[in-house]
């Protein structure tokens, strides 16, 4: 909108996709729309269709959805669509919520394109498994594989997030994404993880991580959320977190009848997963039997250990650093270009993608005086 005359830019042509990305974003209705811009829900509608708001409701808008009015008048490049995305715990997580996780990323996928015409992220470093996923012995192999591309070894992994920032994949954290969202993952123009900052236990935190690696691994063009390709991504997690020949080997005996709990607390710590995890990978290597799996999981329930569990503050939080370093690189001046061309406010880059963007020069010399 040009400052002095109040008019809409000459030439551009506002986008109602851009409207439709940014209020899903939000996480707001059309009714909101409506009750912001004092106008019915119809008019909010059309607004998304053909029609064009006025410069005082563009500026109202801009407000609003945490954007600048530029936003408005930038063609939408690509959608996330829900069928590229492989949602974790999608059974419970209703369409609305998904349709705001994915818009969300989508605004995000705005800020790379321009970071990455500054700065080279790491080339994608993982094969895909095109293969038939057809049983519990082939994902152990593809797990196995993936290690082994990797030079992983066959030992506890130090961060499934710089593993997987180091493999070409972006880690995203989103702030305040209902915890029914656990993580999930795409393939659009790279691969991308996001977490939600939701969930606290860090052993949970990297089983999630690995379950999404393992849906970017084995379910390219897959559409994904029914319980076999859940049950496969958390097979891979299981397997790519715990290799089955060291994990067997280190493995506890019991105790008579109980599980050894001070010999699977050094375990736990030692691989950083939660002792659920521990107890249903010994049963899917027949170490423990289905009695005495269950004996261990109502342990747990028991003491009140069904997200949150006993020594979790010693196992250190995971955070992404991939995309935040690229941006420390960038000087105010390129910052507030990237800023521009992608339509985003340093205000929602910092609250809903949780970064830490670039200050001016001339406000450090402010906060001396």
């Amino acid at each position: 909108m040009n400052d002095r005359t109040g008019d809409l830019p000459l030439g551009d042509e506002f986008s109602p996709d851009k409207l439709r990305l940014a209020r899903c974003a939000a996480g707001l209705s059309l009714a909101d729309i409506g009750e912001k811009l004092e106008v019915t829900r119809q008019y909010a509608h059309k607004l998304e269709v053909n029609a064009i708001p006025s410069p005082s409701q563009l500026k109202s808008l801009s407000e609003l959805l945490d954007v600048e009015e530029q936003f408005f008048f930038m063609p939408r490049r690509s959608s996330v669509e829900l069928e590229q995305c492989h949602f974790r715990s999608l059974r419970s997580s209703t369409q609305t919520l998904k349709k705001t996780i994915a818009a969300q990323v989508e605004m995000f996928e705005l800020l790379i394109d321009e970071l990455e015409k500054e700065i080279a992220f790491p080339p994608v470093d993982f094969k895909t498994f095109d293969g038939a996923i057809d049983s519990v012995s082939k994902i152990e192999q593809v797990a196995e594989k993936f290690r082994r591309e990797q030079g992983l070894g066959l030992g506890p992994i130090s961060s499934v997030t710089k593993l997987a920032e180091k493999t070409g994949v972006l880690v995203v954290d989103l702030n305040e994404v209902d915890e029914k969202v656990d993580a999930f993952s795409l393939h659009n123009k790279r691969p991308l993880i996001v977490r939600s900052t939701a969930k606290a236990s860090p052993g949970r935190q990297r089983f999630d991580l690995a379950h999404e690696l393992g849906h970017l691994i084995m379910h390219q063009g897959v559409e994904t959320g029914c319980r076999i390709t859940e049950d496969q991504a958390n097979q891979f997690a299981s397997a790519f977190l715990m290799p089955r020949a060291s994990f067997a080997s280190e493995f506890p005996a019991m105790r008579g009848r109980y599980l050894n709990w001070p010999a699977l607390k050094d375990l736990k710590l030692r691989w950083k997963v939660s002792f659920k995890a521990l107890i249903y990978r010994a049963r899917s290597l027949d170490l423990l039997t289905a009695e005495q799996a269950k004996s261990g999981f109502t342990y747990l329930n028991r003491k009140g250990f069904t997200k949150d569990e006993e020594f979790d503050e010693l196992i250190p939080m995971e955070s992404p650093v991939l995309v935040q370093r690229a941006i420390d690189l960038l000087d105010y001046a390129t910052w507030r270009r990237i800023l521009s061309d992608s339509g985003l406010t340093s205000r929602k880059v910092k609250e809903q993608f949780l970064l830490k963007v670039p200050v001016s020069p001339l406000r450090l010399v402010g906060q001396d005086n």
